[in-house]
């Protein structure tokens, strides 16, 4: 079995990279992916970067290289749902963008196994063009949906377009009473990732007591003290591969 795993920042995926002892696939700058055998499964893991552009540009060459049987789409999300709590899984059962426009659903039976290990199902991920930081946004969209990030939709169309089973799973990042510290908006580089520098930027004229989680390079790349989805059990347990009763393909 040969799965797919994607992640937005090299952060989120830290902690499961270290357990499982993944090994960076090329030294090119441009290939942020890597591989490890978990159980039986082949998993790749490829760090997407941030937003809409970012995400299309590494899934267009995701399923190029390898046939790929599964893809997960995993990170963090914010909550739109004052009854989630920090770092708790979800499970999509579809992504969509804000209007209600474009949307793509999770395989059912990769949802169904991904509550029984523990995951809380929802129904709609919103996928954002933009960082929603302030509390009073996030209870507006929350009309539309329960949960919200900026890669799923785009990860999930690929796949689907490719005719491969995938699904949304994501740890909360950020309940929907908190207001963001920084405008994240402004600290990505071109790739989608967090630029150090940015961060310093912005991180200049904010009062010491407020920035306390920003205090070395590596919180830089997730400043949020859950910013760390693969650390949490359920997450562990979803990701081990083995538990999962992957779909047949059929194309």
């Amino acid at each position: 079995m040969k799965v797919l795993v994607t992640f937005a920042l090299e952060s989120e995926f830290a902690p499961w990279r270290k357990l499982r002892g993944f090994k960076r696939v090329s030294i090119a700058a441009w290939d942020r992916s890597y591989r490890a055998q978990v159980g039986s499964a082949n998993v790749r893991v490829l760090i997407t970067g941030v937003g809409r552009f970012a995400v299309q540009r590494s899934m267009a060459r995701a399923f190029s290289d390898l046939p790929t049987d599964v893809c997960i789409s995993s990170g963090l999300a914010g909550s739109l749902r004052s009854t989630s709590r920090l770092g708790e899984v979800l499970a999509a059962r579809a992504t969509c963008d804000a209007s209600g426009e474009h949307i793509v659903y999770s395989h059912s039976e990769l949802l169904a196994d991904a509550v029984q290990l523990g995951a809380t199902r929802i129904e709609k991920l919103i996928v954002s063009e933009r960082v929603v930081g302030s509390a009073d946004e996030k209870r507006s969209l929350g009309a539309f949906g329960d949960a919200i990030d900026m890669e799923s939709l785009y990860v999930l169309a690929a796949s689907a377009h490719n005719a491969i089973p995938a699904i949304a799973v994501r740890a909360i990042s950020d309940g929907t009473e908190s207001n963001l510290p920084l405008d994240f908006n402004r600290v990505f580089d071109d790739r989608g990732a967090v630029s150090v520098p940015k961060v310093i930027g912005q991180l200049w004229p904010i009062p010491n007591e407020s920035v306390g989680c920003f205090a070395s390079r590596d919180r830089a790349n997730a400043p949020h003290p859950h910013w760390r989805p693969s650390s949490t059990p359920t997450f562990r347990r979803l990701v081990t591969i083995r538990h999962w009763r992957f779909p047949r393909r059929t194309r």
